[in-house]
C-alpha cells in the first residue's frame, strides 16, 4: 500500500474528512477534485483523503497534477479490495477528522459547500449526523474541471430534500418522504467514530447482499440516530449529474438494491424506533413506484436476485396486501414475462393511462 501524507501538526485533528474512494474513473475524479480542493486551501479544519483502489487508468496522473498545488492525502491499495472494502477502509481507518463526508468520484461540490458544513459543525459539535441537500442534473450537463474549479453555482433541475428546515432538528423530521431516505451516501456527514465502531476492518465480503453491504452509512444511521438531534442544510451542497441506471457499474444489482434492500432499510428504521407515521410514505413509494424494478427481479435472469428476493419484498410489505397485488400485476408487464401474462397487463396499463 502506498500513501502520501502532508505534514501532520501535533495535537490537531480535523473537524471534517472529505473521503473520496475511487477506481478507474480518472476523468470524473478530475472534476470532483477541482470542485473540492480549492475550498480547502484556507481551511485547516478540513482534510481531503483520496483512496485509489488500484486503478489502472490515469488516476495517478490526476492525483499528481493536483498535488502540485493543493495539500491533500492519497492512498493506493496494493490490490482492488472491492467497492465496499474501499469505502469502509477510507472512512474507518484513513479518515482523521471528527466527521466523514463520503463523496463519490463523480460527485461535484457547490461553491462554498465546505465552509457551510464547517459552520454548522462548529455551532453544533455534539451532533452525529448532518443531512445534506443534493441537486440533480442530467449527465449531459456535467462540467469540465475548469468550470467546476472551486465549486459549482448552477441552479439544479431537481432536489433531494424539499423542506426549508435548516440547523439542528429531530432526526425523524429529516425523513420527509422519498427519496430523502439516506440511501445516497453523499447526502450525509457522519461522525467518524460511528464508522470505526461499525467497520473495524474493511468489509471484503460480496457487496449488495444486505443493507449493511449496500448502504453501509445508512445502516449506521438507522441503528444509531433515531431519537437524536441532527443537523440539516437546506441549500444543495452536492451536485449529481445522473447517468441512466443501465450505465451504472453496478446496474446488474439495481433492482435488488432499490426493491429489496431499500425496503429492508425502511424496516430497519422502524425496528429502531422511528414511527410508522414518518415511514408510511416510503412504504407506499416502494409499492407504487417499483413495478418495473420488481419485473426485472422476477423475469430478467441477467439481474441479480430473483423470485426468492421478490417474495422477501412481499413479506416485508405484507401489511399492504392490495398494494402488493397491484405491484406484482404491474411487474408482469415486463418484456421478458410470459406472453399470456404480459399482454393483458400491458393492455390494462394502457387503458388506465388513457383515462388519466
Amino acid at each position: 500500500m502506498q500513501s502520501t501524507e502532508p505534514p501532520n501538526v501535533p495535537g490537531t485533528k480535523p473537524v471534517l474528512s472529505i473521503c473520496i474512494p475511487t477506481f478507474n474513473r480518472s476523468a470524473l475524479l478530475d472534476v470532483c477534485l477541482a470542485s473540492v480542493l480549492p475550498q480547502l486551501e484556507k481551511n485547516q479544519q478540513v482534510e481531503c483523503v483520496v483512496c485509489d483502489n488500484a486503478s489502472t487508468d490515469e488516476t495517478a496522473s490526476i492525483l499528481a497534477k493536483y498535488s502540485e498545488k493543493y495539500t491533500f492525502r492519497t492512498h493506493r491499495n496494493d490490490a482492488n479490495i472491492g467497492l465496499l472494502g474501499n469505502i469502509t477502509f477510507v472512512a474507518s481507518q484513513l479518515a482523521r477528522g471528527q466527521f466523514v463526508w463520503m463523496l463519490g468520484d463523480d460527485d461535484v461540490l457547490a461553491d462554498g459547500a465546505v465552509a457551510q458544513v464547517i459552520e454548522l459543525l462548529t455551532n453544533a459539535p455534539d451532533i452525529d449526523l448532518v443531512a445534506i441537500n443534493v441537486g440533480y442534473f442530467s449527465f449531459e450537463k456535467r462540467p469540465s474541471p475548469e468550470t467546476a474549479m472551486g465549486g459549482m453555482k448552477d441552479v439544479p433541475q431537481s432536489l433531494l430534500r424539499r423542506s426549508s428546515q435548516n440547523g439542528v432538528v429531530p432526526f425523524e423530521s429529516t425523513l420527509e418522504g422519498p427519496c430523502a431516505d439516506f440511501t445516497a451516501m453523499y447526502s450525509s456527514i457522519l461522525r467518524q467514530s460511528l464508522w470505526a465502531d461499525e467497520f473495524q476492518t474493511p468489509v471484503l465480503v460480496n457487496v449488495f447482499t444486505s443493507v449493511r453491504t449496500t448502504y453501509p452509512h445508512a445502516k449506521i444511521i438507522a441503528t444509531k440516530l433515531p431519537g437524536k438531534m441532527v443537523g440539516v442544510i437546506q441549500r444543495p451542497l452536492v451536485f449529481i449529474y445522473e447517468m441512466p441506471a443501465a450505465k451504472f457499474s453496478w446496474s446488474h444489482f439495481h433492482a435488488l438494491t432499490v426493491v429489496v434492500h431499500a425496503t429492508s432499510l425502511i424496516r430497519l428504521f422502524e425496528e429502531n424506533g422511528v414511527s410508522r407515521h414518518f415511514l408510511k410514505p416510503y412504504y407506499r413509494y416502494q409499492i407504487n413506484n417499483r413495478g418495473s424494478d420488481l419485473g426485472n427481479l422476477i423475469w430478467d435472469r441477467t439481474t441479480a436476485g430473483g423470485c426468492g428476493e421478490a417474495l422477501q419484498f412481499a413479506w416485508m410489505l405484507r401489511r399492504y396486501p392490495f398494494g402488493l397485488l397491484k405491484i406484482f400485476v404491474v411487474s408482469c408487464a415486463h418484456p421478458r414475462a410470459p406472453w399470456m401474462l404480459r399482454w393483458p397487463v400491458q393492455r390494462w396499463l394502457r387503458w388506465r393511462t388513457s383515462r388519466k
